[in-house]
């Protein structure tokens, strides 16, 4: 008891414990010496892609994850190293981005991971057919056999619902650029059984898994459950073990499946994205016709499903499934509802459209949701809201970029470019592109400076509530970088 009451003493005298909590551990990281300097986003950009010069950017494949800002790796401390690696989300965000000034990583990061697409059902992988990797390790890394000993993961792993969507929507984007890019559907690439194939037989193959995911689906949405033991429990870009929660804490129902809110949205676009390509391109309008369906039925049960008018109306986290099967709604305010505003999905002059955009913008500008930094990834007033959790509080710089680029999509200029100032802002306070900053109320952007373990008794886990991020995060250089140079180009 000693021990955890000191361990308790090293936290903030308002940190907020839930319900069958204690602390295992809590350990201060000492700041380390950042430059004086603005740290140069192109510069990190060319790190994280392996190129040499702006040029040569999508000539060495796509973008790994995350670096150390420590060039030398006898510097870098272990955890660093952890996502020097290609994960498909990521290196699709990166790439859509980005696409407006190097428009030739986006080629280069679809056709890396058409020739990585899953082509058949393997358990241990959770690949499936049409399926885009999530994590690209090669089996003999340290890391990947460590998480085979633990968690029993195959390699490459595939559990990700989002990567396949955002596979399209990139496809789609390179190829409508230019009259010259459209013949990128005809490229050859060589697939993981050796096959020659197009990127059009790899787009097939990518709504091929969509359709049968939302076919197989009794609401028609696309979700995710792990059929492996220790698989990964959320297949979405907020996928810390306790993201996916009820209004009262309880963890969403894991046994059963999951539905995010920006993924049906993500594959709502995407649907339309490929239906654009049949038509201009591909010259199949039945085809076209059959996506163009699909996608309005997606729609309808994501208005559905995911909306609620408690608290002023806003899309909810998501939906799960009691023991039973029947869905019910996550019903916590979240940074995914902003997603919404970068898509197709609210555009129109409907009354019932037009009220949801006005919901949705209402609660992302709310105090509970915007901080110094941008959006939080919970609302403050929510029960599972701590100020540094990873993905419960903190404010991601991509996700409030994303964000941004969605309301200046719907005329929200001001707005928008506020939150661009406030992201500019985090980088020129930490002289860092940080995976993601504190969501508390104070009035600079601050980094976490502790690892704080928790047992949660009720759910009987360890939780690494808080830690350092990532230093160097490809989706914040991008967000940044992108950032920086539509700026310039409206001077």
């Amino acid at each position: 008891m000693g021990n955890i009451t000191h361990l308790q003493n090293n936290l903030p005298h308002d940190y907020r414990l839930l319900p069958g909590e204690s602390v295992l551990h809590v350990q201060d990281h000492p700041d380390q010496p950042h430059s004086e300097y603005e740290p140069s986003s192109l510069r990190e950009i060319l790190r994280l892609t392996r190129a040499s010069s702006p040029h040569e950017i999508g000539k060495t494949g796509p973008a790994v994850a995350a670096l150390s800002r420590h060039t030398d790796s006898t510097d870098t401390p272990d955890h660093l190293r952890l996502y020097e690696v290609i994960f498909g989300r990521d290196s699709l965000r990166v790439a859509i981005d980005l696409i407006s000034s190097y428009p030739e990583l986006a080629r280069a990061t679809t056709l890396e991971l058409a020739r990585m697409q899953g082509l058949e059902d393997h358990f241990e992988r959770e690949e499936e057919l049409g399926r885009i990797v999530h994590e690209a390790r090669d089996p003999n890394d340290p890391i990947a056999l460590q998480l085979t000993k633990s968690r029993g993961w195959g390699w490459p792993y595939y559990a990700t619902v989002d990567a396949t969507p955002e596979f399209i929507r990139t496809l789609t984007a390179y190829c409508q650029r230019s009259e010259e890019n459209r013949a990128f559907l005809s490229e050859l690439y060589v697939d993981r059984h050796g096959n020659t194939q197009t990127m059009s037989h790899a787009l097939e193959l990518a709504l091929l898994w969509i359709t049968r995911r939302l076919s197989s689906n009794e609401e028609g949405i696309l979700e995710y459950c792990t059929p492996l033991e220790f698989g990964a429990e959320n297949q979405v870009w907020k996928d810390s073990w306790d993201a996916y929660h009820h209004a009262d804490g309880t963890l969403a129902n894991h046994k059963r499946g999951i539905a995010s809110i920006e993924v049906q949205v993500t594959a709502y676009d995407a649907l339309i994205d490929a239906a654009i390509l049949y038509e201009d391109i591909l010259d199949d309008p039945n085809r076209a016709k059959h996506l163009r369906h699909q996608a309005n039925e997606l729609k309808q049960a994501i208005f559905s499903l995911f909306w609620t008018d408690e608290k002023g109306g806003y899309f909810v986290l998501g939906t799960d499934r009691d023991k039973n099967g029947t869905l019910r709604q996550l019903k916590v305010r979240t940074s995914n509802m902003g997603h919404v505003l970068n898509s197709r999905l609210l555009e129109g002059d409907d009354p019932k459209l037009v009220h949801m955009r006005s919901c949705v913008i209402k609660q992302i500008l709310s105090p509970e949701m915007l901080n110094i930094s941008g959006i939080r990834t919970l609302a403050s007033d929510e029960v599972r809201f701590r100020p540094g959790a990873y993905q419960n509080g903190s404010v991601w710089l991509w996700d409030t970029h994303h964000i941004a680029k969605g309301l200046r999509r719907l005329g929200y200029r001001t707005e928008a470019n506020d939150l661009d100032q406030r992201l500019l802002n985090v980088v020129k306070q930490t002289k860092m592109f940080p995976e993601y900053v504190r969501g508390d109320d104070l009035s600079v952007p601050r980094i976490n400076t502790q690892t704080i373990i928790l047992w949660d008794d009720v759910n009987k886990r360890e939780n690494v509530v808080e830690q350092p991020p990532q230093e160097v995060q490809a989706w914040t250089v991008a967000a940044i970088l992108a950032t920086k140079q539509r700026l310039s180009r409206d001077i």
